[in-house]
């Protein structure tokens, strides 16, 4: 797939945003359309590896967070086609801006293996696209939501 990179600002804490972000990875039910079955058949502190079955499709990947940073990265494993990444992150407002946001970031990064891949990158390449913005405002507007939920209660 051709690298993507998008971002939106987002209406609510750097907490918020990053627990909705946490939620993907233990509940990708909840974000990816097509998710048929998912599992962890591995983890420690430091990792975590996720299978799951997409339109009939099977992926593994390794899950590595760096809360520091505020990013999560989403390794392809021993997938046929295709090698790299995607990454969540947020980057945290500019405190000279009172009125800067946070922003969530999607970056995809996948590579063809084979030259059947690379037909398959461009058939899918605008999907793809289209699929990581629609990620990226799912996100936004769940951490939105929360965030009001959250301030209605205080």
């Amino acid at each position: 797939m051709p690298k993507i990179n998008y971002y939106v600002p987002v209406d609510a804490s750097l907490q918020t945003i990053w627990d909705v972000l946490l939620d993907r990875i233990e509940h990708p039910d909840r974000y990816l359309a097509g998710l048929e079955s998912f599992s962890f058949p591995e983890g420690n502190e430091e990792y975590a590896i996720r299978e799951v079955v997409m339109n009939g499709h099977p992926l593994r990947e390794r899950i590595t967070i760096d809360e520091r940073m505020g990013e999560i990265r989403y390794q392809l494993l021993d997938h046929p086609l295709f090698a790299g990444d995607v990454y969540n992150a947020i980057i945290p407002p500019d405190e000279s801006d009172l009125k800067a946001k946070p922003v969530v970031q999607f970056r995809m990064d996948w590579r063809p293996l084979n030259a059947e891949a690379a037909a398959i990158e461009a058939e899918a390449a605008q999907m793809m696209e289209e699929s990581l913005h629609q990620a990226v405002h799912y996100v936004r507007d769940l951490a939105e939501h929360r965030e009001k939920q959250l301030n209605a209660v205080s």
